[in-house]
């Protein structure tokens, strides 16, 4: 048998975690003589390895606990348990905790997406109240995520054809590290910069192109489905917006600069950007 300190170097842990295991009944010591000193046998070593090797993988304390004591309870049931039986219940926590891991990837990723929609929608609007992203967030719980993001969803009142199905889910999504989304959002940044200016004036004109032609080359050429979108996301007023951050002042703005753009290009049959 070897003592505390021998098994702590052994495990390259600290003598106050074996403690705390030792606290806690998670591992206990082979013999503690008179003088107080701990010692542990080769099947306390061995439990330690399984302790640290269910650690090093994610399990807590109190799951690794719950994991050796449904062991001894199968044990108590079969007298007989073999190695096989044994490793069957390895296999079965195991799985149980690959299962554990994979809710929490998506709960991450999913929290991953929301923090960024957020980014986005300040980065638009310039700020945002906790109360909009709340509403969103509860409008998007239970939507699936998918590749990262939570695809738009689109009713019987804005149907589509198959091609333009297949542009749509081409388009960068709000809250995506989609690069094209950078691209757009910089330039919706410097919509709000000249918004005390006329919608004609040069610099909100200079704006106005980019916008124009990134969002025609994010439909992929089709005039048609862009303006059809822009009216699906354009909010009333006294509505909340469709898109975070993209209220009505501000489509009503950008309407206004791509209008005068389109007018002046000879393209006045053009409503939307």
């Amino acid at each position: 048998m070897i003592r505390i300190g021998e098994l702590a170097k052994k495990a390259n842990i600290s003598k106050r975690t074996l403690y705390h295991y030792e606290q806690i009944g998670l591992l206990q010591p082979t013999l503690i003589a008179g003088n107080r000193y701990r010692y542990y046998d080769e099947n306390a070593l061995f439990h330690l390895q399984k302790i640290l090797l269910l650690k090093s993988i994610g399990y807590t304390l109190e799951q690794i606990k719950d994991f050796f004591q449904n062991q001894i309870q199968n044990q108590s049931q079969s007298q007989n348990q073999t190695k096989e039986s044994e490793s069957e219940s390895w296999i079965v926590s195991l799985n149980e905790q690959i299962e554990l891991i994979q809710r929490k990837k998506d709960e991450l990723s999913r929290m991953e997406y929301y923090l960024r929609s957020t980014v986005h929608a300040i980065q638009i609007k310039g700020t945002v109240q906790a109360q909009e992203v709340l509403q969103v967030i509860q409008a998007l719980d239970g939507r699936p995520l998918v590749d990262g993001v939570i695809p738009a969803e689109f009713g019987d009142d804005f149907p589509l054809t198959p091609e333009e199905k297949d542009i749509m889910s081409r388009l960068p999504v709000l809250g995506s590290d989609d690069q094209r989304m950078d691209e757009i959002l910089a330039i919706y940044q410097q919509v709000k910069e000249v918004m005390h200016q006329p919608p004609h004036s040069p610099e909100a004109q200079e704006i106005a192109s980019r916008l124009y032609h990134k969002s025609l080359e994010l439909f992929e050429g089709n005039g048609q489905l862009l303006d059809k979108y822009w009216e699906l996301i354009r909010p009333s007023q006294d509505e909340e917006p469709v898109v975070m951050g993209m209220d009505a002042e501000l489509m009503s703005y950008m309407d206004q600069m791509i209008i005068s753009f389109l007018n002046q290009r000879g393209e006045g049959d053009h409503e939307q950007a």
